[in-house]
């Protein structure tokens, strides 16, 4: 999972769409969002089921490990990542429905997958596990977040393990610093310019110009995402220029849903 791991982080990773009816858009725009929402949907199974197709025995084979103990732990936790890596597959067999957001069968299997997912979520908070797994854990937990929000379902929330925040990871950049919050003008938004898939990585690559730079070349689009993660699609990406990847920004224009067309921005 680790070399997954490697190989992903210089790619770009859509987040959210919703599925409102687009507003009249200019033509130059030729923003599909329905094509880009079943897209993304298909994009983010797919990355859960190279995520989780070794999360279960590495959690196991930690789980043996000391200072962990076991029997602390709930049968459900116990059973959720091998749980999760079963409703993770049944989801990506119904991921090629042409209904696919509106498709009832799969919108109720993301619903037992976040079931599965909630167990493993408060297994992996109960005690404290390798940072890399942790640091897999963080991944699938937002992409499933991602698929969620989606389809209107209830989130995974943030647990942190003993011991708190401040883990490195596998060669993680070091997070972009929280900053005091501060007014923003109607119609503003706050947050970094990166890429879409690293957008999913945690802020530990929100700030990775060269990562951003990267992804860009290879043809991917640029989000905005904010500091408690949530992230918007730029329908207008030809406003955005170089300077600004990687960096904190304020983008005054309009909002659909997450949808933001750009009428100004300036870092911060």
């Amino acid at each position: 999972m680790r070399l997954r791991h490697f190989a992903i982080t210089g790619l770009a990773l859509c987040f959210v769409f919703l599925f409102a009816p687009l507003p009249n858009a200019a033509p130059q725009e030729k923003y599909d969002r329905g094509t880009y929402a079943r897209e993304y949907v298909q994009f983010l199974v797919q990355e859960l089921s190279q995520w989780t197709k070794g999360f279960p025995n590495q959690f196991y084979s930690a789980l043996l490990q000391p200072p962990r103990d076991s029997s602390k732990l709930s049968e459900s936790a116990k059973a959720g990542p091998s749980d999760l890596g079963d409703a993770v597959k049944q989801m990506a067999s119904l991921s090629s429905a042409k209904d696919l957001l509106t498709n009832t069968d799969f919108r109720s299997q993301v619903d037992k997958t976040l079931a599965a997912a909630k167990a493993t979520n408060q297994a992996m908070a109960s005690q404290r596990f390798p940072d890399p797994l942790q640091s897999d854990w963080d991944q699938i937990r937002i992409a499933l977040n991602s698929l969620a929000e989606i389809y209107k379902l209830d989130t995974l929330a943030t647990l942190e393990p003993p011991g708190g925040p401040g883990r490195g990871g596998r060669g993680a950049q070091p997070a972009a610093a929280e900053t005091v919050a501060v007014a923003l003008p109607p119609g503003a938004v706050a947050g970094y310019i990166v890429d879409q898939r690293c957008a999913a990585q945690g802020k530990r690559m929100w700030t990775d110009v060269s990562c951003v730079e990267r992804c860009v070349r290879d043809g991917d689009k640029l989000v905005l995402v904010t500091e408690e993660g949530k992230v918007f699609q730029i329908s207008n990406q030809d406003k955005i220029t170089s300077e600004t990847y990687g960096q904190k920004v304020i983008i005054t224009g309009k909002t659909e849903g997450e949808i933001i067309t750009i009428d100004s921005l300036k870092t911060s």
